[in-house]
């Protein structure tokens, strides 16, 4: 049975929402997947018998430190190993679990499935991949924060990872990929971007070109690629936009109204892929709720069931 491992303490609702939003999974999962809860002992069984659990399909791993938001990366990989964030990742790399997810410390969580679970193939980190709304469907945009800087090759690479996840986890055949530019035409956009536009047109991936911001929501493209720096800002741009509609309209009550909230809301989709790592690791938001937890680690277990590493690294290959 694939089982996902979650830290308990990790995020600003921890550790209650993240307990309840474990329940809510195992209650909705019936089985299909088992959960690690990383965390203080005496406090993560307090809180399972507070929301009714006592059944198989969630386990206690006790691991007592505690991550802060503002702590460093290199400090908690050298201080705080009996954390949970560290916890549930090392549970990944002896094969207890088989993917791990955290709300805390995005950064601390980057480094520990970089530095304990390695990378796929030649890629120099992951990418942050974020499963976004647009026209009909959902698009996935990568990378969404986890580096700003990346290498034209870095970029194909990217694209390699998250045409294969459109492909296993989506259920799209073929996925159309994009490179998100100032321009459709080939030598729009800062010269690592034209450079990287050549690249992709000559890896084994459907890839139809540059879109432009305005087409992100047009659902043309099931992939899209772009340095972390614009994707971040995008993703924050998404999540700006909905916080703003919510102000003005509220929840419209009609059918359109309800898909678009539905659509719009990150709580959904619950966690955003760290893909490229040699292993399956999740970050959701630090604001997640019991539902977003619930849904994040959903998530984790469709990534892990669908192989994703094993897919990349052979869809790698043929790019070196």
């Amino acid at each position: 049975m694939i089982k996902v491992a979650l830290d308990a303490m990790g995020g600003d609702n921890a550790p209650d929402a993240v307990v309840e939003g474990a329940v809510l999974a195992a209650r909705e999962a019936a089985g299909r997947y088992g959960i690690v809860l990383a965390g203080p002992e005496d406090t993560v069984r307090s809180l399972l018998n507070k929301y009714g659990w006592s059944g198989e399909g969630i386990e206690v791993f006790h691991a007592p430190g505690i991550v802060n938001m503002d702590d460093s990366p290199t400090v908690v990989l050298k201080t705080k190993t009996d954390s949970g964030l560290v916890a549930c990742v090392q549970l990944q790399k002896m094969g207890k679990v088989q993917a791990s997810i955290s709300a805390g410390n995005s950064g601390a969580m980057m480094a520990a499935c970089l530095m304990i679970l390695g990378r796929v193939g030649q890629i120099p980190r992951p990418a942050i991949a974020c499963v976004m709304p647009s026209l009909g469907k959902k698009t996935v945009v990568l990378d969404c924060g986890a580096n700003v800087d990346e290498k034209p090759q870095t970029l194909v690479q990217f694209g390699v990872c998250g045409s294969v996840y459109a492909e296993a986890v989506l259920g799209r055949v073929n996925p159309k990929v994009g490179l998100l530019n100032m321009g459709e035409e080939e030598k729009k956009g800062p010269e690592a971007l034209q450079e990287t536009h050549q690249l992709l047109k000559q890896a084994p991936l459907n890839f139809t070109g540059n879109v432009e911001g305005r087409d992100l929501l047009k659902g043309e493209v099931d992939v899209v690629v772009t340095p972390g720096y614009t994707g971040n800002v995008v993703l924050k741009l998404m999540e700006g936009f909905h916080e703003y509609h919510l102000k003005i309209f509220g929840t419209v009550d009609s059918d359109a109204g309800r898909q678009f909230e539905h659509d719009w809301d990150y709580s959904n989709f619950g966690a955003a892929l760290l893909l490229g790592l040699n292993g399956t690791g999740l970050i959701t938001h630090g604001r997640a709720d019991a539902k977003a937890i619930k849904n994040g680690l959903e998530a984790a277990y469709r990534q892990a069931e669908a192989g994703i590493v094993e897919k990349i690294a052979a869809k790698l290959a043929q790019v070196a």
